[in-house]
């Protein structure tokens, strides 16, 4: 069993011997109440690469005090942090199987090792208010870090600091103010919030932190430039988005296919921008993978909340109760398959892969010649790639049927062709959008959204149909009405050649 909590605390740098300050009248602080010292000893764990500190997350294994355990920190900011306890297991060189699937996506999909060993003699003050009730807690902390890394120094760190927790819910606002009051106090007696918070960064120190290794930001005014900052907006929605996937929460299905395809559309469009190796030539083909599983899931969650209703309240009347359940209970399934999709892939060596690459182009960039210049120029290269696919596979996708071939059969090709320019037109226009309608042609920027959105409407309108085509069949079998069904399904047909009408308006103006 874990337990997660959030950390609210504030660190500070105290020389070794000097006396705390006075805190009673710091906000509600009416006494304290001072305890006697005791020892905790810390094992951090991480990667060969560091890929944890990098994430800003720390794990450790802990010995002493209250919460004894292994402990999984993730943190907001220096002094928000979500905190994961797991309980202690007596083998103390094997991170629990637990921990280390809580940790996958951090990680990377890597194994841990130990990093440094960290011993803490600390003296615990509680600040209490006037009601004796528990404010804040002051842990004064004598450190003793040793890395255990082969190039570690023979002598460990040592140094002094101070933390200030608060207990119980507090309001982080609430928090920070008292931090703020508390910042006075400190200054007083010639300490200072810490310039490093965490323990474990102090102890690193000189370690060969591969992930932490970073190079220059692309020149401004590139196009470079713009690709750095747009990928690094989009790898930390999608890691957030991912989080709550894996642990099984309501995850926003279509921001998360706005992300990938957000992603695919830089690694993809922008090819030339990125090195000529086969882990980029991966890490493109993942992001597109991604993007097509996220989008079907963003699909099934579009009708689950759309098809058992009608576009008007009178189309509605006519929806019997059974029909609007068993529509309901066939696209939520639907969703749920789609969902399961989406996390299989998540948990894979290709997803893993395109993380590494958004990791090395986020924090190590390395932009080729190509992607230096200017973005209107990079924007002409794409333009020249992009329109001519986005105009054929819109072609292919409003093309005469083939009459030869049998009605699902044709149903079913004309989805997938239609499916094809939809995310062709979509990644094309994410694409733009990264430069802006500054670098490309304002009428181009604005002609493929509107292709992109036709299309949208066409692909959920087909799959709509589909799902009505096929449970129609399975209640007239089942002797059941199916007048509902009918209604429904001529809503969509209405709708479906409206946007066929839309998309080959589109194919002309693209």
């Amino acid at each position: 069993m874990t337990d997660t909590h959030l950390e609210i605390e504030r660190t500070y740098d105290l020389p070794e011997g000097d006396d705390l300050p006075d805190l009673v009248g710091i906000g509600s602080i009416a006494r304290t109440e001072h305890e006697e010292p005791f020892v905790l000893d810390a094992t951090y764990w991480d990667t060969e690469r560091y890929d944890l500190v990098a994430s800003r997350v720390t794990v450790r294994r802990r010995t002493g005090g209250h919460d004894a355990g292994w402990h999984i920190k993730r943190s907001a900011s220096d002094t928000v942090r979500h905190e994961q306890h797991f309980p202690l297991t007596e083998d103390a060189d094997t991170v629990p199987d637990e921990v280390l699937g809580a940790l996958f996506t951090e990680r990377r999909g890597r194994g841990l090792r130990p990093v440094v060993r960290i011993t803490t003699t600390r003296t615990v003050t509680r600040l209490l208010d006037e009601d004796d009730e528990q404010v804040a807690e002051l842990a004064d902390d004598a450190v003793v870090a040793q890395r255990l890394d082969d190039a570690a120094p023979a002598t460990p760190r040592t140094w002094r600091e101070v933390e200030v927790e608060t207990v119980g819910d507090v309001d982080e606002q609430v928090a920070h103010e008292l931090f703020a009051s508390l910042d006075g106090r400190f200054a007083a007696v010639g300490a200072a919030p810490a310039a490093v918070a965490s323990k474990l960064a102090r102890g690193l120190e000189g370690a060969p932190a591969a992930r932490l290794r970073t190079a220059d930001k692309p020149v401004k005014g590139t196009a470079a430039r713009a690709l750095t900052k747009r990928l690094r907006k989009l790898r930390t929605a999608l890691l957030g988005q991912e989080a709550v996937l894996r642990a099984g929460g309501s995850a926003d299905l279509r921001g998360t296919a706005r992300t990938a395809l957000g992603i695919a559309a830089v690694l993809s469009a922008y090819r030339p921008a990125f090195p000529d190796t086969a882990a980029a030539d991966r890490a493109a083909e993942a992001a597109d993978a991604l993007a097509a599983v996220t989008a079907r899931a963003a699909l099934a969650e579009h009708l689950v909340e759309r098809l058992p209703y009608a576009s008007s309240p009178a189309q509605d009347l006519l929806v019997d109760a059974m029909t609007r359940e068993r529509i309901l209970a066939a696209t939520r399934e639907r969703r749920s398959v789609a969902v399961g999709e989406v996390t299989a892939f998540l948990h894979g060596e290709p997803y893993l892969e395109l993380l590494d690459a958004l990791d090395d182009a986020v924090e190590r960039p390395a932009p080729t010649a190509w992607a230096l210049r200017s973005p209107k120029h990079v924007a002409q290269d794409v333009s020249a790639v992009e329109k001519p696919r986005v105009r054929e596979l819109v072609r292919q996708a409003v093309a005469d049927d083939d009459e030869s071939v049998g009605l699902v059969d044709r149903e079913a090709s004309e989805r997938t062709a239609t499916e094809e320019a939809w995310r062709a037109a979509t990644r094309a226009r994410a694409a733009m959008d990264v430069l802006g309608d500054d670098a490309f042609p304002h009428a181009l920027w604005t002609r493929t959204g509107d292709a992109a959105d036709v299309l949208t409407e066409r692909v959920r309108s087909l799959h709509a149909l589909d799902v009505l085509r096929v449970h129609a069949g399975i209640a007239e079998r089942g002797g059941e009405g199916t007048f509902g069904y009918g209604v429904l399904a001529g809503d969509r047909v209405r709708l479906a050649e409206e946007s066929y009408d839309q998309a080959v308006h589109a194919l002309n103006r693209v």
